[in-house]
């Protein structure tokens, strides 16, 4: 699976985890504040650590930051 296959853009700004209404901003907040994947999976139960990591994953691979 390729990690664009985690996401869909409902709107040039917002990029959510696809079958979430949980947008990645989110998921990259929560990492960005010190909650590990694991801790952030326990906040967001319907989500798998798998979604988690390829959240994370995605904007270490970009050219661009995601979030300021």
């Amino acid at each position: 699976m390729q990690l664009e296959d985690y996401f869909e853009q409902d709107s040039p700004l917002e990029i959510r985890l696809k079958g979430h209404r949980i947008g990645i901003d989110r998921i990259l907040f929560d990492y960005k504040d010190g909650l590990t994947p694991e801790e952030i999976a326990l906040r967001y139960p319907t989500l798998s650590l798998e979604e988690i990591y390829a959240t994370i994953t995605s904007t270490s691979r970009s050219d661009q930051p995601l979030l300021p």
